[in-house]
């Protein structure tokens, strides 16, 4: 008689050290501990993190395929640089694709998809109050993925998390500079719960459309800013 498949709890998740490097030089980038154009030097985060300069390097592709980090021939690896074209095409993308995944995911949503959006709403309102800068991005995603989950395009959402890792930064400059961007992100977000429980697809979209555009206008707004004063 064949033996039984043994049942197992959920698995451990297991990081590697390429992943944990990632993630530290990742958090850096986004604080702006590590600012645009600095290079990164491989001998000397090798020796700081206790590692062969082997896994600096696969952290590196990591950041590279998220768009935190550059190559260049002569410097190597350093930080890319913020700029106003990157920023106008992320979230022309996030306009596209998210305003879609709202619509279809209001058709499919359920009770629990609904109490999911609550929860992460509560989470990126506790963080506003608390001032915690440093959560808000990963946060403010999660509420917004739980607002598309529903929407059975796992494409769809993979290519928003991907979008996800290179807005972050551009959030967060804008969070540093407009103290007034939360507490207007705070009133769209209760907005668009709201359409979202009660099943309307185009008050929706039309809010989500919005708050990303006005989010768009004030990041544009701040980068020319501080274009103006570096060149000055």
């Amino acid at each position: 008689m064949p033996k039984s498949s043994p049942s197992f709890s959920d698995p451990i998740q297991k990081t590697s050290v390429v992943d944990t490097l990632a993630g530290k030089l990742r958090e850096r980038i986004l604080k702006n501990e590590l600012r645009a154009g600095e290079p990164l030097r491989q001998e000397a985060l090798a020796e700081a993190y206790g590692v062969s300069r082997m896994p600096i390097r696969e952290a590196f592709r990591q950041l590279e395929a998220e768009g935190l980090v550059e190559f260049h021939p002569h410097r190597g690896a350093v930080v890319s640089a913020m700029s106003i074209e990157e920023a106008e095409e992320l979230f022309d993308l996030r306009l596209a694709i998210e305003t879609d995944l709202i619509q279809r995911a209001i058709e499919n949503a359920t009770e629990q998809d609904k109490n999911t959006a609550r929860a992460a709403l509560k989470a990126v309102q506790d963080a506003y109050s608390s001032g915690d800068e440093e959560h808000w991005g990963a946060l403010n995603w999660a509420f917004h993925k739980s607002l598309y989950t529903a929407s059975a395009r796992p494409r769809s959402l993979a290519l928003l998390d991907g979008l996800n890792a290179n807005i972050d930064r551009y959030v967060r400059l804008q969070l540093s500079l407009e103290r007034s961007a939360p507490d207007r992100a705070n009133i769209e977000h209760d907005q668009m719960l709201q359409a979202f429980t009660s099943g309307n697809g185009e008050e929706a979209r039309s809010i989500l459309q919005q708050h990303i555009q006005d989010a768009r206008s004030s990041l544009l707004a701040a980068l020319r800013e501080r274009q103006v004063l570096a060149d000055a």
